[in-house]
């Protein structure tokens, strides 16, 4: 299978195909994503037998799918938790600055608390959190709109980095061969 194939980690629903990163609303079949200033992850704990969709505008919701399974894998755990931390950020009545990184820096916490032993999430709250602080200097409603900007980027990045992993893969494997993943 190393001819130029690629392999796209996925599995399917009710003859749907699934991916395991994404975002809702731009492309069919993607288990996190954003869709109208709400987080939507499809529930991993109903899956082989349901599709159950998650679809929330509170990021303790968002804490909540990540530490009960619903959301499943590293690089979706990250991506769910920097969304969750850009609907904090919308979530926020802060009027100034100090108030808003706050409540980030609170928030942050609170998603991170979910799964202590998830790197993704850590670096995806970290790089979440430097960019809150690292735009202090603007109106709090521009940094709420680049917090959303950055969820989005850490999303087509880790689905970038996926696609990567599954070319190396296609290398080493021969048509036939089953992959057990953990």
């Amino acid at each position: 299978m190393g001819d130029g194939h690629v392999i796209h980690v996925s599995f399917f629903i009710k003859g749907r195909k699934m991916k395991t990163v994404a975002w809702a609303g731009c492309e069919e079949g993607r288990t996190v994503g954003w869709r109208n200033c709400k987080v939507v992850l499809l529930d991993q704990n109903a899956l082989p037998h349901k599709e159950v969709f998650i679809e929330t505008s509170d990021y303790l919701r968002v804490a909540e799918a990540i530490k009960t399974l619903s959301v499943r894998g590293a690089p979706a755990i990250g991506v769910a938790a920097a969304y969750g931390l850009a609907l904090a950020g919308l979530q926020s009545n802060a009027k100034g600055t100090p108030e808003f990184l706050q409540e980030i820096d609170h928030a942050a916490g609170v998603l991170g608390s979910t799964r202590p032993t998830a790197i993704n999430l850590f670096w995806a709250l970290d790089r979440m959190k430097k960019t809150a602080h690292g735009n202090s200097h603007l109106a709090v409603s521009r940094m709420k709109r680049i917090l959303k900007e950055e969820a989005d980027d850490i999303a087509d990045e880790e689905l970038k980095m996926s696609r990567r992993m599954g070319q190396f893969g296609a290398d080493l494997l021969k048509s036939g061969d089953t992959v057990l993943t953990h």
